[in-house]
């Protein structure tokens, strides 16, 4: 899910999860969330992390993001030349 705020676009941790990203990878690759925002949908629902599109865009460049991320494919992983 993208937010606009203060001028800024943000990714909600949701919409980082459809782009393939894991607990731990957001956790390892951004951290902190940028901003807390009030859910629009729910309001008494928990504060949305959100996170800068910029910042987002420039880890899943990396190449730590490709190797953790989920495939969100039904078919098979890539052949990576491993194994016997």
């Amino acid at each position: 899910m993208r937010f606009a705020e203060d001028e800024r676009r943000y990714v909600s941790l949701a919409g980082l999860r459809l782009r393939g990203w894991t607990g731990a990878l957001v956790h390892r690759l951004l951290g902190a969330p940028d901003r807390l925002s009030v859910d629009p949908r729910v309001r008494a629902a928990p504060q949305v992390r959100l996170y800068r599109v910029e910042r987002v865009e420039a880890a899943e460049r990396g190449e730590e993001f490709r190797r953790g991320r989920t495939r969100r494919t039904g078919g098979p992983a890539p052949d990576r030349g491993e194994g016997p």
